[in-house]
């Protein structure tokens, strides 16, 4: 025989199997085909809408600020270092406003956060500078030419006036 015969006697064999029939139990048995007792699933509901993206343009006239306000986010210091007893050579000042600390007392300065630098003359020098209000603290080094660690000093930034 043909396979496609062999496939077509195969599947009506297993339609006519598995079709037909009615319900049970005292219903009408007259015969005839299927009367339509396959349960159709309940359709899925639609997916609700994604919210609506309202956009809201402001302006500078929606801003309510008082005349009296003075928001200055950055400060201006001027640091006056005098290192003359301690530096006796050529030296070079830098002021940064992050650093590390290992926990031993040397503190690691974040070089991208460097805000001035200045060489020293006779170990004296003032440096004019601005930072953010934030920053509570700054790291002052000064570095001479002879190949030692530089020197030090945490300076406060609670008054405008800073000495080294």
């Amino acid at each position: 025989m043909n396979i496609k015969y062999i496939a077509l006697l195969i599947t009506l064999g297993t339609l006519s199997a598995c079709g037909g029939g009615g319900g049970g139990g005292g219903g009408d048995s007259s015969g005839g085909g299927s009367t339509g007792n396959t349960t159709d699933a309940a359709p899925e509901p639609a997916p609700a809408p994604p919210p609506a993206t309202v956009s809201v343009t402001r302006t500078m006239d929606d801003l309510s600020i008082p005349d009296t306000l003075d928001y200055k986010p950055i400060e201006d210091y001027s640091l006056d270092i005098d290192a003359s007893s301690d530096v006796t050579g050529r030296a070079f000042a830098s002021v940064y406003t992050e650093y590390e600390d290992d926990g031993s007392g040397v503190l690691t300065p974040v070089y991208d956060s460097k805000i001035a630098s200045t060489s020293l003359s006779n170990g004296s020098a003032q440096i004019d500078f601005s930072a953010a209000e934030h920053v509570d603290a700054f790291l002052v080094e000064i570095w001479t030419y002879d190949g030692n660690p530089p020197a030090q000093k945490l300076v406060s930034a609670s008054s405008s006036n800073l000495a080294w």
